[in-house]
């Protein structure tokens, strides 16, 4: 019984100490800046859809594309992507609220300019005909039905799995690794399953990379801040 407490009493600590590097501990002005950025985070996602059509003017797929097959498991990774981003920056705010302020502004900086792509270059990806019945094919189709081979290059999906993994990283090595092996597995799905080309991965890796330089230089204090 007093082990039991002993333990509670531990978890309790750890949980408070956590509570107070997140949106908690700050000062009402600064939680409430914070808020408006998270306001703003979310607003910049949404312009995805408007952006999502044709016409194209560049088609980037290379004969190694077209060599790739279809591998209808890594659907999953590939639906992953916005719980993966949702629960991530939920335990930022709560908990990281310095590195949730610069990881927002790296996927908002990720975002404007894969939009400004979309508007002035549209790129297309040619989907494959899929001829399995099995749930995991259904389920590609499923993605396939829900989002217009628009909006390719960069990969979003690339860079913004990316930029959770790089926060993930500086929260803590352990999580990093765990968070960057799913990374590599959203990135190679987007290929997969042929939502995009390889170009498209290389855009979204440079992209993430430039996004998260940015971003921890604007948000200097936190670079020397291995636990955020």
């Amino acid at each position: 019984m007093l082990g039991c407490r002993i333990i509670a009493g531990t978890v309790i600590t750890w949980a408070r100490s956590q509570l107070r590097r997140g949106i908690f501990g700050e000062s009402w002005g600064v939680a409430l800046a914070t808020l408006v950025l998270l306001v703003a985070w979310y607003g910049v996602s949404l312009l995805y859809t408007p952006l999502n059509h044709g016409p194209n003017r560049i088609f980037l797929r290379t004969p190694l594309d077209q060599a790739i097959p279809v591998v209808p498991v890594f659907v999953i990774p590939y639906i992953s992507l916005t719980p993966y981003i949702a629960v991530t920056m939920a335990l930022l705010l709560l908990a990281r609220v310095r590195l949730f302020r610069s990881a927002a502004v790296a996927m908002i900086i990720a975002w404007l300019v894969s939009y400004a792509f979309y508007f002035f270059l549209q790129s297309y990806v040619a989907r494959p005909h899929l001829a399995g019945s099995d749930p995991l094919t259904a389920l590609i189709r499923t993605v396939y039905a829900g989002d217009q081979p628009y909006n390719d290059f960069p990969s979003l999906h690339t860079s913004l799995s990316t930029i959770v993994a790089i926060y993930w990283w500086r929260v803590d090595r352990r999580i990093g690794i765990a968070a960057g092996v799913w990374t590599l597995l959203i990135v190679a799905s987007t290929v997969l399953v042929h939502q995009h080309y390889l170009a498209d991965l290389a855009g979204g890796l440079t992209l993430a990379a430039v996004a998260c330089v940015v971003s921890l230089r604007l948000f200097a204090r936190d670079r020397g801040a291995p636990a955020g």
